[in-house]
């Protein structure tokens, strides 16, 4: 069904409402292209992000958010300068609001609920739809969800989330805005809902906010109706159902107070984000857009951001720089292009070239490295980056002959070999029980963790396959000595080429 749009309703703030009155818009749904497009409008920040495959639906007309996002800087956008283009007074007056709504610059937010003390690579997704907004100039806000996290989003979910204390959510917020800035710059804004929040009473809350929805409405919402299904026997609590009340609310704040009038979010979050729309176009008689992104998934259709069940996070405590440049080199070839669109800002010229000459030498992994070097530079750092590197030759390339305890060196470029291996994917055992321990073969102890027959141990101590920090293990009664240990508490046993166990005895 195609919908009208009133043309020409780009308010931004309120100081915009006069010019339109309370007209009302139907929200419209854009899924693909609707319009014809100039050369100018190539180069915007809309036009871009479709290109590059990051917009799943958004609540108005290509056109329409192609008009609302112009800016001076959409002839420059591949400058990287234009980071620093951002209004640095992240406190916007009205004044400032309007000098940007003449250049149509818009401030747009996405928020983050503190969950977990890390963000995780589906919502770095959303972090490069932002990035590439500030550097055609306009202004993103990041909303730490400091009060919503204690009410749990409901959407995707088939049960109530577990309630979170504010001790947990508050210990998060520190790691969640580290990983913004990280992506954003230092000089982004970044706020936390639980400022406005928490001084609200019911009353008021019913009021000012719940006054505005309908039940109605409120349950035919997609993630609504997939809780009540009888199917699902938790059904949802009234908590979770006010959900996207308060999410309105967040983006009716952020509008009145910076003049936000675009809100990003994953596919799930379409409702949550139209009842936002919903409540500013009733309440503050203003307009206000909304975009939604794809749910990143390879090309077999399984959701990205797991690894060996475990998902990838941005904060190096969760997930160490090497890890999270392993987790890219190991991306199937058929995800290389659209990954190198999604998460680098290699200009789309660039990235045909790259995958032409990747998809000459496949088993070289150009397109591979170059997604997880400029990934992981942009979250870590280049001395990120440099642990990676390093990292991955000692493991696997020419450095891997310093894993003996008498190595001549115990770095590996500027880092401790102790240091990379402990960043690593490694087996913890009781140092007790397997070290200076006769009892203890090596050879009962690489049956033990690779789940390796014994007979079959005994074929590959034979021919000399079984290697002890690369030194071959020649004897059935061989036994780990303290003199063994790399950095003072590790082994690196290894089998053939692909198959190495590190351990760390503690």
């Amino acid at each position: 069904m195609i919908r009208n749009f009133t043309k020409g309703l780009l308010i931004n703030n309120l100081n915009n409402i006069n010019k339109f009155g309370s007209t009302k818009i139907r929200p419209f749904c854009s899924t693909t292209n609707n319009a014809t497009t100039t050369k100018n409008d190539e180069n915007n920040v809309i036009s871009i992000l479709k290109k590059r495959g990051f917009i799943h639906q958004m609540t108005a007309s290509d056109i329409e958010m192609i008009t609302m996002t112009s800016t001076n800087n959409n002839n420059n956008n591949n400058n990287n300068n234009n980071n620093n283009n951002n209004n640095n007074n992240n406190n916007n007056n009205n004044n400032n609001n309007n000098k940007n709504n003449n250049n149509n610059k818009v401030s747009l937010y996405a928020g983050f609920d503190p969950t977990a003390d890390s963000l995780h690579i589906g919502n770095l997704l959303t972090l490069m739809v932002m990035l590439h907004f500030k550097r055609h100039g306009h202004n993103p806000i990041a909303l730490m969800g400091g009060a919503t996290a204690l009410i749990g989003d409901p959407s995707g979910k088939s049960s109530d989330r577990v309630m979170l204390t504010e001790e947990f959510i508050e210990g998060n917020l520190k790691h969640i805005r580290e990983n913004i800035t990280a992506v954003l710059g230092e000089d982004t804004l970044v706020v936390n809902n639980i400022e406005w929040n928490k001084t609200m009473d019911v009353i008021s809350f019913l009021r000012e906010v719940g006054s505005y929805f309908r039940v109605g409405s409120m349950i035919k919402k997609d993630f609504i109706q997939n809780r009540l299904s009888d199917s699902n026997e938790n059904g949802i609590s009234f908590t979770e159902f006010c959900y996207s009340l308060f999410q309105a609310n967040d983006f009716a704040h952020l509008f009145l107070k910076h003049g936000c009038s675009i809100q990003i979010g994953g596919s799930d979050q379409w409702g949550n984000i139209t009842a936002g729309c919903d409540l500013i176009r009733k309440k503050l008689k203003g307009n206000a857009q909304g975009i939604t992104i794809p749910l990143l998934t390879n090309s077999a259709g399984k959701k990205l951001g797991k690894s060996e069940g475990n998902s990838i996070w941005l904060s190096p405590h969760r997930t160490s720089p090497y890890k999270f440049y392993q987790y890219w080199i190991q991306v199937s070839d058929e995800d290389v292009e659209r990954l190198l669109k999604l998460f680098t800002l290699i200009p789309l010229e660039e990235i045909s070239t790259l995958v032409e000459k990747h998809n000459e030498n496949p088993h070289l992994r150009l397109g591979q490295k170059t997604i997880a070097e400029h990934v992981t530079r942009l979250i870590h750092g280049q001395k990120g980056v440099e642990e990676a590197l390093n990292t991955t030759e000692l493991l696997f390339g020419e450095s891997n002959k310093l894993l003996t305890p008498n190595a001549s060196t115990t770095k590996v470029g500027d880092f401790d070999i102790g240091y990379l291996l402990s960043r690593v994917n490694f087996i913890e055992l009781e140092r007790s029980k397997f070290v200076d321990n006769q009892t203890e073969s090596i050879l009962n102890l690489f049956s033990q963790i690779s789940d390796t027959s014994k007979s079959k141990v005994k074929q590959l101590l034979q021919s000399k396959s079984i290697y002890l920090n690369n030194i071959p293990v020649t004897s059935n009664s061989q036994f780990i000595q303290s003199s063994d240990l790399i950095a003072n508490d590790f082994i690196y046993l290894k089998s053939g080429k692909k198959i190495y166990y590190l351990i760390k005895f503690i």
